[in-house]
């Protein structure tokens, strides 16, 4: 079988990679900043930088490649996620700490973790990290001021004021951010639910309508035919509108089953269960290949990737003509695979990708896997059956 790769023009970024980036960016230039406080220009001119402050600027650049390279878990709130918030907030209140506080060149760096709670997380877990930032730096001031020289009493000069506009602004940042992000994320799902709807009315449209109006016009020839006393030609319409009939139910079972939120998990059992009721209700040698080891996904990737199985074998069943259907699912470092792949009488890519009318199964299908930041190949040809390859990185899909 010849591959044929359905060409499809650059998606733009995700909205989690935006923040990703801008959190990347704004870390990356709120450190060089520091850098060059603590460095070119100090805050403070009589006190020359010492071993510590190369110590800690070193370990704070290093800090900062590793933030880069390691994003936070996007879509999960699982315990991990503020664990690693929390370790963020501590990383980021030390080096305040160790160059003095108010007089620090990481006052900006510091934000960074307020700024991931308002992006990620509850707005009470932002308004937490910002008082944990503030309670350091009050206390550093206050009671770290009697023993150490580093800290300038809180009283003294105009760190009390200071400190009052830095609370302020950590605050501002945290109720800000987090309710510019809700009215994105707002919108991003307003725009779903309607790209959801404009998708079930044209599966309705393409599939339960064409039905019904296959069926209207198949029983006024029933009725001619019994009225012929035509037998054989009765019998034959009867056996067409069963035919249709049993298409019809397992195109509404399938979308109920896909607007239900209480679908059996995890994936796995639930897939091996369709694909054996699949064959068997339609009389189609069905084979669904376990992977190997366990396979934890998120809820998201278990739903959208059980879609795509339901999207394949409809086409199976509808299009195809096939005798034999085999699944395989795979897991790796990398990430999650699916295979779908039948031995019915295929199709031209050439003409699918000049002309995709008719084929909104395998554009959902896409659509689908492009949501979670896979790829979607499809080898076919004529009378070759089909093949859909599906890989999703493991960032998108794991727990």
């Amino acid at each position: 079988m010849v591959q044929n790769k359905q060409a499809r023009p650059r998606k733009p970024m995700s909205y989690e990679n935006v923040i990703y980036l801008f959190l990347s960016l704004y870390r990356f230039f709120s450190y060089v900043l520091a850098v060059v406080l603590t460095q070119a220009i100090p805050l403070d001119p009589l006190k020359e930088p010492d071993v510590q402050t190369y110590l800690i600027v070193g370990l704070v650049g290093f800090y900062t490649l590793l933030k880069v390279f390691s994003p936070l878990l996007w879509q999960q709130r699982y315990p991990w996620t503020y664990v690693v918030l929390g370790f963020d907030l501590v990383a980021c209140i030390l080096p305040l700490m160790f160059t003095g506080g108010l007089d620090s060149g990481f006052l900006l760096y510091a934000l960074t973790p307020v700024m991931s709670a308002a992006l990620m997380f509850r707005e009470s877990v932002a308004f937490i990290t910002s008082g944990l930032l503030s309670l350091s730096l009050l206390l550093a001031h206050v009671v770290g001021s009697q023993w150490s020289d580093e800290f300038a009493w809180i009283m003294n000069g105009n760190y009390l004021p200071l400190l009052m506009i830095y609370i302020i602004f950590l605050f501002l940042i945290a109720i800000l951010t987090y309710r510019t992000n809700l009215n994105i994320r707002r919108h991003i799902e307003a725009d779903a639910v309607l790209g959801e709807r404009r998708r079930i009315r044209r599966e309705l449209h393409d599939g339960v309508a064409q039905s019904l109006s296959y069926l209207n016009m198949k029983t006024k020839s029933l009725r001619d035919a019994v009225s012929s006393q035509s037998t054989d030609q009765a019998l034959a319409g009867l056996e067409d509108i069963r035919k249709v009939v049993r298409d019809t139910y397992e195109d509404i079972r399938i979308a109920i089953d896909s607007l239900s939120e209480t679908r059996i998990f995890p994936l796995v059992r639930t897939l091996a269960e369709y694909v054996q009721e699949f064959g068997e209700a339609n009389s189609i040698e069905a084979k669904f290949e376990l992977p190997e080891g366990d396979m934890k996904l998120s809820h998201m990737a278990e739903l959208q990737l059980l879609q795509v199985a339901h999207e394949s074998l409809t086409n199976v069943r509808k299009h195809a003509q096939a005798t034999s259907v085999w699944v395989k699912m795979d897991s790796s470092p990398q990430g999650v695979g699916m295979i779908i792949k039948d031995n019915g009488r295929g199709f031209s890519l050439a003409d699918y990708q000049q002309d995709s009318a008719g084929h909104h199964g395998l554009i959902i299908m896409a659509e689908r896997v492009e949501s979670l930041g896979g790829t979607c190949d499809i080898a076919s040809n004529p009378g070759e059956g089909t093949e859909i390859r599906i890989r999703i990185p493991a960032e998108k899909v794991r727990f």
